[in-house]
């Protein structure tokens, strides 16, 4: 029986250790990685949105196309536009359209888009806003039918079956004269392109999520102050844990040794 005490005591001792590392070794609470992203998404969501608002959605049109929007921001940079194949099959799809402008547009003529130098069918548009940080918004994709080289489709009457009414009398009398005004719209010719300024280089669409840029305040969550502290608290667990196993070793070896000795004859 005075052999079987100090065994019980050193293993209750040893499964006392073990429940002190495991509460020490217990993870720190989540980081707020997601908090700043979704705080991020809503800020961007707050921000103002650049619009095509002409052409109308689904229009029809031919030759020389003018897009009528708005693109404005406080961090403005500049803006640029972009059509793609509708249904657009990835972000690497959209083509850049003409120069980059370089004045907000609160509302008017955002550019012009030649559509034959497209076949005809299905297009989508949009504009761009980048700003100052390198960040950009995009604007809702508006689409459009193209047909240069075929004819538009022209509504057909609905025939009704409404009685037909009698022929009214004509008049007796006609006026003495009678002015007819025609208006001519005007044709306005489209914006040179301006040759000799460089052509700036499309903004690179990121996937959102990537792996192939880190943003600022990813880098400043791993190095947060409560991050650093994180980590250097989880070396000091895993140092003290290493120790106290250690100890524990050396203790579960000197009381074999001890019960050896008092075992041996």
């Amino acid at each position: 029986m005075r052999m079987k005490r100090p065994l019980v005591v050193a293993v209750a001792a040893l499964l006392s250790l073990v429940f002190v590392l495991q509460a020490w070794a217990a993870p720190p609470p989540a980081p707020s990685v997601a908090r700043d992203f979704a705080a991020r998404d809503s800020v961007r969501a707050q921000e103002p949105k650049p619009v095509i608002a002409q052409p109308e959605q689904d229009a029809a049109v031919r030759g020389v196309v003018q897009l009528i929007g708005t693109a404005v921001h406080p961090q403005f940079q500049r803006y640029e536009l972009y059509y793609a194949p509708s249904p657009v099959p990835s972000d690497q799809a959209w083509i850049f359209i003409g120069d980059a402008h370089f004045q907000q547009q609160p509302l008017g003529l955002l550019g012009t888009w030649d559509s034959r130098s497209v076949p005809d069918g299905t297009y989508a548009l949009r504009v761009r806003v980048v700003k100052q940080d390198g960040n950009y918004n995009d604007g809702d994709p508006r689409r459009v039918l193209v047909a240069n080289t075929r004819q538009l489709p022209t509504a057909t009457p609905a025939l009704t079956d409404a009685p037909i009414s009698e022929p009214t009398a004509l008049p007796t009398e006609l006026p003495a004269t009678a002015t007819i005004v025609v208006e001519v719209p005007a044709i306005q010719s489209p914006t040179p392109i301006a040759t000799a300024i460089p052509k700036p280089s499309p903004t690179p669409i990121l996937a959102s999520g990537g792996t192939g840029s880190t943003t600022l305040s990813e880098v400043e969550g791993i190095l947060s102050p409560a991050r650093l502290v994180d980590v250097a608290r989880k070396a000091a667990t895993y140092t003290l844990g290493f120790f106290l196993i250690l100890g524990a070793f050396f203790a579960l070896k000197a009381l074999l040794v001890w019960l050896v000795h008092r075992i041996r004859p």
